[in-house]
């Protein structure tokens, strides 16, 4: 088998129902396995807490943002006599399935599947709902394979995909009215996505460039999310000792949408113009990884009235085969 140490593929995808709950989100991580295929099981966690004019810190885990909890009140935010309180939180967590498959040494294609348990308080309304997501599909060419010059490595790797809208929008309270769009765990609309990936590296130090650029459709309910791009750079460094590699990081993502659109009209304080980071690590033994980070809020752009974004969690395990034929052009690793 192939051995690379410079290999990292960022899976694109968008989830949860809207911004709020990463635009391209999901991360596979920095992987020493070269052409091979996989599969793993990834959580992630994203809140946001704290009204900025009311020079409110916020915290990452604010009362039962975290916790999975069932039911809710029937009421609406729109009811509210808004206060503006320090417990009022969005928080956004998936439970996802991913594969990765090479057909061809520079082709893979990707599945997501994944489940969403998505919370809102505002006040005394407190809303949250658990549900399957949207499916996500995508294809990556490997353009540049690995080149190794002098102790230089890159790899370059573009490629597309959609979104299904076969995840549920129409969630409701037990009153039969519908939940607000930000819980929904699915959009109702068709995305598709174009997205490259470039690595760059020298001996055991190296750096990643992943950029993604996603047209999101228009659902049942004349709801929309703005066409999003986002980018995410990671400088990491490569320790080895026998069977065991350690991959420390520091991961940058920056994301950026116009906001939500309900029959063509932009909704007041939707917008996502947000830049995170925070340290990463990936952990391999063998055929397994194990993959983590942390990324709190450095910059945002957003109305005061709204809460701040406080950062997110990821991890993964992944299981690596050792594959040695490709569907196509079967040659070995």
């Amino acid at each position: 088998m192939r051995f690379s140490y410079l290999t990292f593929i960022m899976i694109i995808a968008l989830h949860s129902p809207v911004f709020a709950c990463d635009i391209c989100g999901s991360f596979m991580g920095i992987t020493p396995y070269d052409n091979q295929s996989q599969i793993a099981f990834y959580h992630r966690y994203r809140i946001f807490n704290g009204y900025r004019n009311y020079e409110q810190h916020g915290s990452f885990f604010p009362t039962g943002a975290y916790k999975i909890m069932h039911g809710g009140t029937n009421q609406t935010i729109d009811t509210i006599l808004k206060k503006y309180s320090s417990k009022d939180y969005e928080s956004y967590k998936a439970y996802e399935l991913r594969a990765k498959y090479f057909i061809h040494n520079r082709w893979e294609i990707n599945a997501i599947l994944s489940v969403s348990n998505n919370k809102m308080k505002e006040d005394s309304a407190e809303y949250n709902h658990t549900g399957l997501n949207d499916p996500t599909f995508y294809i990556g060419y490997h353009a540049i394979k690995k080149v190794d010059t002098f102790n230089i490595q890159h790899r370059l790797i573009v490629g597309g995909g959609f979104k299904l809208p076969s995840g549920n929008y129409y969630a409701e309270t037990p009153d039969g009215v519908r939940l607000p769009f930000l819980i929904q765990p699915g959009t109702g609309s068709t995305d598709v996505f174009i997205y490259s990936n470039y690595i760059l590296g020298y001996r055991k130090f190296g750096l990643s460039l992943n950029t993604l650029y996603k047209i999101n459709g228009t659902n049942y309910y004349n709801e929309r999310i703005g066409n999003s791009s986002s980018n995410y750079l990671t400088l990491f460094y490569k320790i080895k000792k026998n069977d065991w590699i350690f991959i420390p990081s520091i991961q940058n993502y920056y994301e950026y949408t116009k906001g939500l659109y309900i029959k063509n009209e932009l909704q007041k304080g939707t917008s996502m113009n947000c830049l995170l980071t925070g340290p990463g690590i990936e952990i391999f033994y063998k055929n397994f990884s194990f993959s983590s980070t942390v990324q709190f809020n450095a910059y945002e752009n957003k109305a005061s009235e709204n809460l701040s974004s406080k950062g997110r969690i990821i991890v993964g395990l992944t299981y690596n085969f050792n594959q040695q034929n490709y569907l196509i052009n079967r040659k070995k690793t």
